[in-house]
């Protein structure tokens, strides 16, 4: 590596970290801007105080309503998924009847927790 190569590495750090800076500073005026801006707007609003508080009211019904119907169509394709996966399932154990025996067999273990079960766990276990 030559000095002009590490001369060169070198200002391109600083130029990167002076953008970065730059970008900071730019990100936080705008953001400053836009807060100080919101209260002016509603301050200096041709609306009164009742006005204004009854508008946020309606945004904030409206608001709800829709995270409300976007929920349930959310559920609706959850559950859609999940009997979709509970078909494949099904046509997978069908067509690979080694697959139902394992799951049977897990079943089975988890299910036991009194010693009648266990006992019956231990026949299919053997089998």
């Amino acid at each position: 590596m030559s000095i002009k190569e590490v001369l060169n590495r070198a200002k391109r750090g600083k130029r990167k970290a002076k953008a970065v800076e730059t970008a900071k500073k730019v990100g936080t005026g705008l953001g400053v801007g836009a807060a100080i801006g919101s209260a002016l707007g509603v301050l200096f609003a041709p609306k009164s105080g009742k006005e204004t508080r009854q508008d946020i009211a309606d945004t904030a019904k409206t608001s709800v309503e829709n995270i409300k119907v976007g929920a349930n169509e959310a559920s609706a394709k959850i559950v859609k998924v999940i009997e979709d996966g509970k078909e494949r399932i099904a046509s997978i154990k069908k067509t690979h009847p080694e697959v139902e025996q394992v799951s049977t067999e897990e079943g089975c273990i988890e299910e036991c927790a009194d010693e009648e079960c266990s006992e019956k766990c231990e026949e299919t276990d053997e089998q």
